[in-house]
């Protein structure tokens, strides 16, 4: 069994999730409507926002197999393979915006361990190892068998590797992604989706194989990209395809492929930076005009882009509100059982939250949701784990469940507290999160003297 009070943050640390964030659906005040005008006229004529080219994307499908060999010959260059399979660490001046675009990709990918996510366009498969060292069932797939090969052995180099988690490593054709409908709860992409020629297609197949309410999240280049100096000579070096993304045709294109909307995360590795003294009156709009002039220029060289397909619901493997009822059908007050005795609680669990309950399966991943009793003995103060028993479905919120939890009573004889509770392996007691719980009293007889 996992440990149940594991947390995935620090002690005294506040959850920090998307919901918590400021709510972008909520109407604009008056105020900021007129102060929102004022800011369109200043900036409009100061702020370039390039047409894209209009060739973007036309019969780039009709050459999907040439570029995907090329892709294919890319990863074959020997001399290359240091540097790739390196990655982050292999590019030093890249290595800090890497690290930055994995904390932005997996903070609004709400990733949490146990999920199953796809890294398509995986190349190396660096990003997955993140993933995997965080507890995540990764599948890596890209059309180069041989850069699925580096990733493989990308793996079997660190010790800390969880094969437990069984990362997968596998090829496609460039057309059909070799997974089951609804496999996925997370795909992620970085640098990846500009090198993909039909587009349309493999939108269809990343919705295919998500889940409802999963999330694709891509960092990737935005505008010109494929006229800027590096894409020309990327593309003239490798023959790899080195598109454009623009976010306006990407959600237009996800949309026809079956997801529900597409957003931008505006946020920039290098902003002007703001001197000190400044910073109150920077907050109050000094100085924004020239800020935002330069805030835009890396909006437009750099996007992560957010697509769903439904609303992600919150889980057990990132909880949101975690509140379970949980009534005893057949049982005396006390408990009452002789030391090493067998007994049997039939308990009803009904969802109060607003979290969907992860029953799992055979082999456990974090968030898996079980019924839990901790025992408190005769002059102790704390609680020890002492049964689980698994759901025998997922739960909704809402939803509810019958439940049998057995026990073997204690072999030291004493009167007991038994406390019922909800765990989500090696996320959280739902007690520690405010959910209520069932106590109960258990009298333990000493054992019975053998019959002559």
């Amino acid at each position: 069994m996992g440990v149940g009070g594991a947390r995935l943050v620090s002690p005294g640390a506040e959850w920090h999730t998307p919901s918590a964030m400021a709510d972008p659906a909520r109407p604009f005040t008056l105020v900021e409507k007129i102060s929102d005008l004022f800011a369109r006229l200043l900036l409009r004529p100061q702020i370039r926002v390039p047409e894209p080219p209009a060739e973007a994307g036309h019969d780039l499908a009709t050459r999907a197999d040439e570029l995907n060999t090329a892709a294919e010959q890319y990863y074959l260059d020997t001399e290359a393979k240091h540097y790739i399979q390196g990655k982050p660490f292999s590019d030093p001046f890249a290595f800090p915006r890497y690290l930055f675009n994995l904390g932005v990709l997996f903070e609004h990918l709400q990733v949490g361990p146990g999920d199953v996510v796809l890294e398509l366009g995986a190349g190396s498969a660096w990003v997955s190892h993140f993933l995997n060292l965080f507890g995540c069932q990764t599948i890596a797939v890209d059309v180069s068998p041989t850069a699925l090969e580096m990733a493989r052995e990308v793996f079997e180099q660190n010790p800390r590797t969880r094969w437990d988690l069984d990362p997968q490593f596998l090829p496609y054709d460039g057309y059909r992604l070799p997974l089951a409908d609804g496999q996925c709860d997370r795909i992620v992409l970085h640098d990846a989706f500009h090198h993909i020629p039909n587009t349309d297609q493999l939108l269809a197949e990343m919705a295919r194989v998500l889940r409802p309410g999963g999330i694709v999240a891509m960092s990737e280049p935005g505008r010109e990209h494929s006229a800027s100096e590096v894409g020309q000579q990327e593309a003239a070096e490798t023959g790899v395809l080195e598109n454009d993304v623009v976010v306006e045709e990407l959600d237009r294109q996800a949309r026809t492929a079956g997801f529900d909307r597409t957003l931008v995360v505006p946020v920039a590795l290098n902003p002007p930076p703001v001197p000190a003294a400044d910073f109150p009156r920077f907050l109050q709009g000094k100085g924004f005009t020239r800020f935002w002039k330069g805030f835009t220029g890396e909006l437009l060289a750099q996007h992560f882009i957010l697509i769903y397909k439904g609303e992600p619901q919150p889980t057990t493997r990132r909880p949101g509100w975690l509140a379970a009822e949980i009534a005893v059908e057949t049982a005396t007050a006390p408990l009452i059982a002789s030391a090493g005795e067998e007994l049997q609680l039939d308990c009803r669990l009904r969802n109060r939250g607003d979290t969907r309950w992860i029953a799992g399966g055979a082999r456990e991943r974090a968030g898996d949701t079980r019924l839990g009793a901790r025992l408190q003995k005769p002059g102790e103060d704390g609680l020890r784990d002492w049964a689980r028993a698994p759901l025998p479905q997922d739960i909704a919120p809402g939803g509810e469940a019958a439940v049998t939890l057995t026990l073997r009573a204690p072999d030291e004889a004493g009167s007991y507290r038994v406390v019922l509770d909800l765990v989500a392996e090696q996320v959280a007691w739902f007690a520690d999160r405010g959910s209520p719980t069932t106590v109960l009293e258990l009298e333990v007889e000493g054992p019975q003297p053998a019959s002559s």
